[in-house]
């Protein structure tokens, strides 16, 4: 994977934005947009995805790090937007996990300041609006994986991943943000890494329906009184309304074990 940004990548983009904080950081002069260290930002939160459609109760947990350096949390609606303050260009990668009581999913996120869309003060009340994807959760969550690995994200270029992972597969989560940081911190990360696997009939139990762990994935199709999906080797996790689901196939796709969980309270 190159480091060097084209002309049209969120880099390039994110340039005029840099120079403008630059400028402002040197000017003591007041301004109505408050410190020029602190950017407020308005996170944009997704809807919930088609797969996920049957799943009731559904909400966010954003975390990002805050003015003082500390990590800071919020609960948020689906499609809903939430205005948090940060060191202004200091990188950053902000998590949105959705969750139903105990139970978690793949996250949405973004990389503050690579994934700004538009100039500084875009927005009426001086903050500017930052979008929280499925796509962002994939590339924040290997940024976080790095960062508890004590190595710096902003060293690496996240933004190349996803749009590797975006032209190659369908689900990058098919390659966990653990092992694309392991990948990643061991030097000579590969595009090909990203390989779209094979994936096997495998016919689930009811009473379903069933939502997958990952937004990108389709959701089984109902069979008479069971469900079916095509599922790649490895461990799939799928919730229901009253049980969850763990599905682990070998390589060969003949192996299937299946496990239905009590869905906690």
């Amino acid at each position: 994977m190159s480091a060097t940004a084209n002309p049209g990548s969120r880099r390039a983009r994110l340039l005029p934005l840099l120079a403008a904080s630059i400028v402002s950081a040197g000017c003591d002069l007041a301004s109505p947009f408050g410190s020029p260290g602190v950017h407020r930002l308005v996170l944009a939160l997704p809807p919930v995805p088609g797969s996920w459609s049957t799943l009731t109760g559904l909400r966010f947990r954003i975390g990002w790090r805050g003015v003082s350096g500390r990590w800071e949390s919020a609960v948020a609606e689906p499609g809903s937007e939430r205005e948090i303050e940060v060191q202004r260009g200091r990188f950053q990668a902000i998590l949105a996990e959705p969750f139903i009581g105990d139970r978690l999913l793949r996250p949405a996120g973004a990389l503050y300041p690579l994934d700004l869309s538009g100039a500084a003060f875009s927005l009426p009340s001086g903050a500017d609006r930052l979008e929280l994807d499925w796509m962002g959760g994939y590339e924040a969550s290997v940024a976080r994986a790095l960062e508890r690995a004590d190595l710096d994200p902003a060293a690496f270029d996240l933004a190349r991943l996803g749009e590797e992972a975006r032209a190659r597969v369908s689900d990058p989560w098919v390659l966990s943000a653990l092992e694309a940081a392991r990948r990643l911190a061991a030097g000579g990360f590969r595009s090909d890494y990203f390989k779209e696997p094979v994936r096997f009939p495998v016919v689930l139990p009811g009473p379903g329906p069933w939502a997958p762990e990952s937004p990108f994935a389709a959701p089984p199709a109902a069979c008479g009184g069971e469900w079916s999906a095509l599922l790649p080797p490895g461990t799939s996790f799928f919730l229901g309304a009253a049980l969850d689901l763990l599905v682990s196939l070998d390589e060969s796709g003949a192996a299937v074990w299946v496990r239905l969980f009590q869905t906690p309270p």
